[in-house]
This record gives C-alpha cells, structure tokens and sequence, in this order.
C-alpha cells in the first residue's frame, strides 16, 4: 500500500482512486449514510430506502469488479 500520496503520478493515483476497493468502501458508506439520515428523520423513509438499495447494488458491483480484477492476476 502507498503511504505517501504527493510521490504518486497523476495515472497512478487516478488508477488507485478507480479501484473496486474504493468503490466498496463507497458504496458502504453510501448504505451506511442513507440508513442514519432515514432513522434520523432527516430524510424521508422511502427516499433512505432508495439511497440504501443504490448502495447495495454498487456493493455487488463493486464485489463483481473485484473478482474480475482478481482472476486476472
């Protein structure tokens, strides 16, 4: 893993920010996200609902993509 960001290169950083292991962390943070501003009462419940499925389907997507990516190497 890198530590220091400011050595990377433009393609290099671009490639590790287009990783299907950040996409996960995303789409976690996305389902985590719409489920407390759902139970918060600061969105309405159908709209968490939808935020939450959105991100479960980028979870599988981005589970898929990294599977992809493993079986290529």
């Amino acid at each position: 893993m890198v530590t220091d960001m400011s050595s990377l290169s433009p393609s290099a950083l671009l490639d590790l920010i287009q990783s299907p292991r950040v996409a996960l962390l995303a789409n976690v943070a996305l389902v985590l996200t719409g489920s407390v501003l759902a139970l918060l009462s600061l969105i309405d419940l159908l709209t968490g609902i939808l935020i939450v499925v959105i991100g479960f389907v980028g979870i599988y997507a981005s589970l898929l993509g990294q599977r992809t990516e493993d079986d290529e190497e």
